[in-house]
């Protein structure tokens, strides 16, 4: 398949997600090759927004890493 058809990864944007306000869909500028948000002022790459989601994830789900203690008392019913 051809480059010219590659499309973008549509993403909404991580630091409206992060606070849990209205969120919009980024818009990628091609000429700078950054993804925006016309809500808010962040601007970030493709990197730069996955490592945001993926930091996010981390902190906000640590908890459901741990196994909850009624698992440990009934023996992982």
């Amino acid at each position: 398949m051809s480059d010219h058809n590659k499309t973008i990864k549509p993403f909404v944007c991580p630091a409206c997600f992060a606070r849990e306000i209205d969120v919009l869909q980024m818009r990628y500028d091609k000429r700078n090759e950054e993804y925006y948000c016309t809500k808010c002022t962040y601007v970030g790459t493709l990197e730069s927004v996955e490592k945001f989601f993926a930091d996010f994830k981390e902190q906000k789900y640590k908890d459901l890493r741990v196994p909850h203690e009624w698992d440990t008392i009934n023996g992982g019913v």
